[in-house]
């Protein structure tokens, strides 16, 4: 297993911890929601046996739709606030990592910049990271790896973003050509996933 897939794996189980923390809460409140839905149906079924005006009976059918609009909308706004918390325990783990200068996050750094400069070819190419991340790389061994990677010799110039915007990861350019690996994105590009395994675990057979 790479270190990239390691650090990826080792992150992905602290989202499932932050998720873990959560889910108690998240469970009562998805209940909650669920059964305020439930109760509401059924004194409005109730109303609809009671009630059999025609006019009456419409009436009641489109406020069911309206509960049932109004709890899947709650349970969708539950669901994302907690991707959200999931991405910020992430990357806040990222941030601990890259400011202790963990070995583990070094190696995967050092592994994006050669993935990342092998997909541009190789060449003339800008390496931007964070400033404290600036010391950790070996560019001339970045440049050896991603030569022989692409069969391109490369050149790498270390730039730093803008007021230190790169939380971790790198952004590689060449030309007009970029590759975004910062784990900002590379997060943002998994929030689906994430998206979909939280669905799975709080929300299975509960709407």
């Amino acid at each position: 297993m790479s270190d990239i897939q390691q650090l990826e794996q080792e992150i992905l189980q602290d989202a499932q911890d932050k998720a873990n923390q959560v889910l108690q809460e998240a469970r009562k409140e998805a209940e909650t929601i669920i059964a305020q839905a439930r109760e509401e149906s059924t004194k409005l079924k109730d109303k609809l046996k009671k009630e059999l005006a025609q006019e009456q009976e419409t009436q009641i059918q489109r406020e069911l739709s309206q509960i049932r609009i109004k709890s899947k909308i709650q349970l969708e706004n539950l669901k994302e606030t907690l991707v959200q918390e999931i991405f910020d325990s992430s990357m806040e783990k990222i941030q601990h990592m890259r400011r202790n200068q963990a070995q583990q996050y070094t190696s995967a750094l050092t592994k994006l910049i050669i993935s990342s400069g092998s997909i541009l070819e190789g060449g003339e190419l800008i390496v931007e990271l964070n400033s404290d991340d600036v010391t950790t790389v070996n560019v001339a061994l970045l440049e050896s790896e991603i030569t022989k990677q692409s069969g391109n010799e490369t050149h790498i110039e270390i730039t730093t973003s803008e007021d230190n915007t790169i939380k971790g990861g790198t952004i590689l350019y060449k030309g007009d050509l970029a590759v975004d690996n910062t784990f900002e994105a590379i997060f943002e590009r998994r929030k689906d996933i994430i998206r979909n395994e939280l669905h799975s675990l709080i929300f299975h057979n509960r709407e």
